[in-house]
């Protein structure tokens, strides 16, 4: 990285790299966005770099009178200092040198720079902009100017169903419901009513709170309140949670009688609902081809990015409603923007005339210690948290070592855990029971929060890898002969990308279940059954060995181990400590120091975003303006 910054980069934008504080790529992009207007000042190049690398962290917007003191808080953060090695230690000591521009000085040039547009200038003239003391990359102001005025016009904009007509609907689906023994809690009929009196409403809460149970009476309540109801759209970031979310719907609805349930529906992930065009291309529906349905639903809303919101929500045409689901503890999208979370954060100082938010708090699951540690971890409550790994429950178990340090021989329980699976995988699929090694695919994951390194997937897959064989060389001695390349029967496979030809998702889990003529996997199929392809027909597909935390996000497993990463890693947040956590349904593993578990419980994903502001200047007008 240091010859491709020293071909790039000079000047004061140059020593900010050597640093460690820009990437080639934020002074690149910089240089275009500056150059192009004619601005050859380092001091609006450097402003220009930093928010590059501040959208490629997750937020949206840079605060010359604050990044100095934020950086220095990453960069020389104990923690990280101390496990700093020869080449990280050289790029502090620049880092204490660097000259940081005086902030009213700097902001005073940006006014003045002909590459930066101001908050009333015309909208794709320039690449940056200044909004009230913040710089923006223009795609991502406006994204955050469309989802602050869009989420506004949709939550003032009253549909015509009478607050007596929504309760009598709602009377009629909590009678059936509490026939087939699932009785509504308070928030839960609330966020009933309140898509019956909103055109955009907001269903939040973490695992067991009943999400699932309350679209479902959304739905009910809404067909019975409105028998004219059109088509209800299902969608969510991930296929894998697209379909979670289907199966969900249809379990719960099952349990009411036809007239009153929902009904079958389909769900697909928010690329396919927008009708993405490609990479790069676009999506078919927008402000001029609005989505063509009564109702939305978007399930793990957290994992949306900005400006997928905010198409989302430019698709959203004149009498259509809008429910977003999911959990705000969790972590955000991959991509900048945290959108659930702002919204979730900021509700209950605006006001649901602003955004109406219903929160679920009641636990509708059996308790236990997994759900008491993620709730203690939601809080931040890191006494706790220690309390309940160090009680000893059965479900779940602590080893507070350095996983550095560790193989999987070190973990004997979670070696033996990995081979018996094996095992008992390719005994299923070598007696051709497809439907029974798959049900055994998502009983056990092993997450990580790295992709490379000793802490990160890449190490841990070989481990992994190793056991898997010889649990199917247990069963099928011909294993020994096989090298890791090739296929093998009993073998877990994850899915990588989309085929909607072939109704596969990406995050799709399955099992190899044949050889010969050619090697086939058996994959899930709606309702429960199971379907078969070739191998070399399913895109992207590998081995299901261990996986990132951001990738199990939307499922869930029988048993989880988590390797943790260490006290420095800047990944290392309560976000994906509790995301990992509550991918758990029967037993947890974790496996980390206590300094990085006390480090994640106290460290919070810090995304910058304007939405909040945005929302409080909205509630102050009485018309909301046309979005940009």
């Amino acid at each position: 990285m240091t010859d491709l910054v020293s071909i790039s980069a000079t000047g004061l934008p140059g020593r900010f790299a050597l640093a460690g504080v820009l990437s080639p790529a934020d002074i690149h992009l910089a240089r275009l966005l500056c150059r192009g207007c004619g601005e050859s000042d380092e001091r609006v190049e450097l402003a220009a770099a930093l928010t590059c690398r501040q959208v490629r962290l997750g937020s949206v917007q840079m605060d010359p009178t604050e990044i100095a003191a934020q950086i220095t808080r990453q960069m020389l953060d104990p923690a990280v200092v101390a496990s700093a090695g020869p080449e990280e230690l050289a790029a502090i000591e620049v880092f204490r040198s660097l000259d940081w521009p005086d902030p009213t000085d700097w902001l005073a040039r940006l006014e003045d720079s002909p590459a930066v547009a101001h908050r009333d200038s015309p909208v794709n003239r320039r690449g940056l902009r200044l909004d009230s003391g913040l710089v923006y990359l223009e795609r991502y102001w406006q994204a955050e100017q469309q989802v602050a005025l869009l989420t506004a016009r949709l939550a003032a904009d009253r549909p015509e169903i009478s607050p007596a007509t929504a309760q009598a609907a709602l009377d009629t689906v909590a009678a059936a419901l509490d026939g087939a023994g699932i009785v509504l809690d308070p928030a839960q009929a609330q966020a009933a009513l309140r898509v019956c009196d909103r055109r955009l409403s907001v269903l939040a809460g973490g695992p067991g709170t009943g999400k699932t149970t309350a679209v479902c009476a959304v739905l009910a309540v809404l067909k019975a309140a409105d028998p004219g109801l059109g088509p209800i759209s299902l969608a969510a970031p991930s296929g894998k949670a697209a379909a979670r979310l289907r199966d969900a719907v249809a379990e719960v609805g099952a349990l009411l009688p036809p007239e009153v349930g929902p009904g079958p529906l389909e769900a697909t992930t928010v690329h396919a609902l927008l009708g993405s065009m490609g990479p790069g291309r676009g999506f078919r529906h927008d402000r001029n081809d609005p989505l063509p349905c009564s109702l939305v639903v978007i399930d793990e809303t957290s994992m949306l990015s900005l400006p997928m919101t905010a198409r989302l929500l430019e698709a959203v045409g004149p009498g259509t409603r809008v429910l977003l689901v999911g959990d705000p503890g969790q972590l955000v999208s991959v991509d900048a923007g945290s959108v659930l979370a702002d919204v979730v954060a900021s509700a209950p100082h605006l006001g649901p005339d602003v955004l109406p938010v219903t929160t679920l708090t009641r636990n509708h699951r059996s308790g236990g210690a997994i759900a008491e540690l993620s709730e203690a971890v939601r809080r931040g409550r890191t006494d706790e948290v220690i309390r309940v790994l160090d009680a000893g429950d059965e479900s779940v178990r602590f080893v507070a070592e350095d996983p550095a340090a560790l193989s999987l021989a070190d973990l004997p329980d979670v070696h033996a855990e990995i081979t018996s699976l094996a095992s008992r995988m390719t005994r299923l699929a070598g007696e051709q029971d497809d439907a029974g090694a798959l049900e055994l695919v998502d009983e056990h994951r092993l997450l990580c929060a790295h992709r490379q390194g000793p802490y990160g997937v890449s190490r841990w897959s070989e481990e992994m890898a190793a056991a898997e064989r010889a649990g199917r060389a247990s069963t099928d001695p011909s294993e020994r002969a096989r090298t890791r390349g090739e296929w093998s029967i009993g073998q877990p496979v994850i899915v990588n990308q989309n085929m909607r030809q072939l109704e596969v998702n990406n995050g799709d889990c399955g099992v190899v279940v044949a050889e010969r003529p050619v090697p086939m996997v058996a994959l899930p199929s709606p309702g429960g059954t199971s379907r078969r392809l070739p191998c070399s027909l399913v895109g992207s597909l590998r081995p299901l060995e261990a996986l990132t935390v951001h990738k199990a996000q939307g499922s869930q497993f029988g048993r989880v181990t988590v390797v943790l990463p260490p006290p420095e890693s800047p990944l290392l947040t309560r976000e994906l400590l509790y995301t990992a956590i509550t991918r758990a349904r029967r037993r947890l593993v974790l496996v980390g120091t206590r300094e990085s578990v006390v480090r994640a419980v106290s460290q919070t994903s810090r995304r910058q975003s304007g939405l909040t502001r945005r929302w409080r200047e909205l509630g102050d007008l009485h018309q909301i303006p046309d979005t940009p």
